[in-house]
C-alpha cells in the first residue's frame, strides 16, 4: 500500500512537470534550412521532367501542430488522482480499523496516511494551478491563521524559523479561511523551493489605505540564517516553482487579492500579498441543525442506489451506507443503475453518482429519475471545479478526494437534508 501511494505521487508529479515544460517551451522551428548551391546544381542535373510524376503534397510544418492544453491536462490528471487517493485512503482506514487497539496499530499504517496526505496536497495544487477559482465568501483572522501554518511549512524545510509580526489592531480579511490557508501554504512552499536551504521566514502584516477600499498587506521574506558565499541560480525556468506559485496566485485572485514575487538568488525570496479587508460584519450564523424530533419523524429508512466504476471507492461507499441502516444496491455501470431505478423507484431514498455527466444530455438514468423518482436525493462525487448540471438545482456534492471521516460527515448531511 505504501509503495502504491508513493508510486502514484511520483508518477503524477512527473507527468505534471513534463507537461508544464512542454507547454512553456517555444514552438519548434521549421526544419527547413538554407539552400545548398552545390546540392541544387546536382539536383538540377538528375531531376526528372515534371511531366513524369506529380509532386507529393508538402508536409505539414512541425510548428503547425498545437501543443496540448496544459491546464486541461492538469485538471484531467487531478480527477484521476482524486479517484486514486479516495480509493487508497478507504483501504488504509479499513486496514487501520482491523487493529484491536492503538498499541497494535502498525507504524507503517500511519506512514501510509502521511503518504496519502501528500497525494491530496498534490491534487489540490493541480486543481488550483489549472482553474480560475470563484470568490470564496467569509472572513479570516490572520492572527489565528498564520501561526497554524508553522507545522505544515516545517515539514517542508527542516529547522524553519517563522517570525510573525502583525500590526496592532489588524482587521480581519475578506475570504474563506481554508482557501486563504491553502494559498499561503502553496506560496510559502514556492519560496522554500526558490531558496532551498534558507530557514528564516518572516511574515509582516499591516493595513494598507492606498486604494479606494481598505486592504491588508502581507509580506513573506525567506532568508538564510548565515551569510552565504556565492550566488545560487534563479528560479525563472523552474517549472516546479512556477507550478506552486501560480497555484497560490489563482487562489488569491479568487479571494480578490494579488501577489508579487521578488527573488535575489542566494540571498532571499519575497512575496507580497494584498487582500481586501473585511468591511462588513459577517452574516448571522445559519440556524442550528434539526433536533431529535426531525430524526424521529424520519424513522423509515429507504434503500441506497450507488453507481461508481472504481471498485475501491464503491466498496468504501457501500460500507458506510450500510452502517447507516440502509440496504445498498451497488452498480458499476449506468445501465444497471437505470434498471434498478426503473423497476422499483419507491425502494430508494438516495442515489450516489460517480460523475455529474450521468445527469446531462439524454442519458437514460437522468430521464428515469425525472419520470419515476423526482423526489430522490442525489449526491454527486467529483471535484469542485466540475460544474453541476443547471437542470438539477437540488444536487448534493461530495468532493474528491475524500477520506472516510469526510465521507461520513457528508453522508450525514445529505441524508438529513430534506
Amino acid at each position: 500500500m505504501i509503495e502504491l501511494a508513493w508510486f502514484a505521487a511520483g508518477a503524477c508529479a512527473s507527468l505534471a512537470t513534463v507537461l508544464l515544460w512542454r507547454a512553456r517551451r517555444p514552438a519548434p522551428a521549421d526544419a527547413t534550412g538554407p539552400a545548398d548551391p552545390a546540392g541544387e546544381a546536382n539536383a538540377a542535373e538528375t531531376a526528372e521532367p515534371p511531366q513524369q510524376e506529380p509532386s507529393p503534397p508538402p508536409p505539414v510544418p512541425a510548428a503547425a501542430h498545437s501543443e496540448p492544453d496544459c491546464h486541461g491536462f492538469a485538471l484531467s490528471l487531478a480527477e484521476e488522482l482524486a479517484t486514486l487517493v479516495s480509493g487508497v485512503e478507504g483501504r488504509a482506514h479499513a486496514l487501520i480499523e482491523c487493529a484491536p487497539h492503538r498499541a497494535l496499530l502498525p507504524a507503517a499504517a500511519e506512514g501510509l496516511l502521511a503518504s496519502i496526505q501528500r497525494l491530496r496536497t498534490l491534487h489540490r495544487k493541480l486543481v488550483a494551478y489549472a482553474s480560475a477559482h470563484p470568490s470564496a465568501p467569509g472572513e479570516t483572522d490572520l492572527g489565528e491563521l498564520v501561526p497554524s501554518l508553522v507545522d505544515d511549512l516545517q515539514h517542508l524545510q527542516l529547522g524553519l524559523e517563522l517570525r510573525w509580526m502583525p500590526a496592532p489592531a489588524l482587521p480581519r480579511v475578506a475570504g474563506n479561511r481554508d482557501v486563504l490557508r491553502e494559498a499561503l501554504y502553496f506560496l510559502g512552499s514556492s519560496l522554500l523551493r526558490a531558496e532551498r536551504g534558507a530557514t528564516r521566514l518572516s511574515i509582516d502584516a499591516e493595513l494598507g489605505l492606498a486604494g479606494e477600499t481598505p486592504a491588508v498587506q502581507l509580506q513573506l521574506d525567506l532568508e538564510w540564517a548565515c551569510e552565504r558565499s556565492g550566488q545560487a541560480a534563479g528560479v525563472t525556468g523552474d517549472v516546479a516553482f512556477t507550478f506552486e506559485h501560480e497555484a497560490a496566485a489563482n487562489l488569491l485572485h479568487g479571494l480578490g487579492g494579488s501577489v508579487s514575487f521578488t527573488h535575489r538568488p542566494g540571498q532571499s525570496a519575497s512575496a507580497v500579498v494584498t487582500l481586501p479587508a473585511a468591511t462588513e460584519v459577517a452574516a448571522a450564523a445559519p440556524a442550528a441543525a434539526a433536533g431529535p424530533a426531525l430524526a424521529e419523524a424520519r424513522h423509515r429508512y429507504g434503500g441506497a442506489l450507488l453507481l461508481e466504476t472504481d471498485p475501491s471507492i464503491r466498496a468504501m461507499l457501500a460500507n458506510e451506507l450500510k452502517a447507516t441502516g440502509r440496504a445498498v444496491f451497488a452498480c458499476a455501470d449506468g445501465a444497471a443503475a437505470q434498471s434498478f431505478l426503473a423497476a422499483t423507484p419507491e425502494r430508494f431514498e438516495i442515489l450516489i453518482l460517480d460523475h455529474p455527466r450521468r445527469l446531462s444530455g439524454d442519458d437514460a438514468l437522468g430521464e428515469t429519475i425525472r419520470t419515476r423518482a423526482p423526489g430522490l436525493k442525489i449526491c454527486v462525487l467529483g471535484s469542485d471545479h466540475q460544474p453541476l448540471p443547471e437542470a438539477w438545482p437540488q444536487l448534493h456534492r461530495i468532493a474528491k478526494p475524500f477520506g472516510v471521516y469526510e465521507l461520513r460527515q457528508a453522508l450525514a448531511s445529505v441524508l438529513a437534508a430534506g
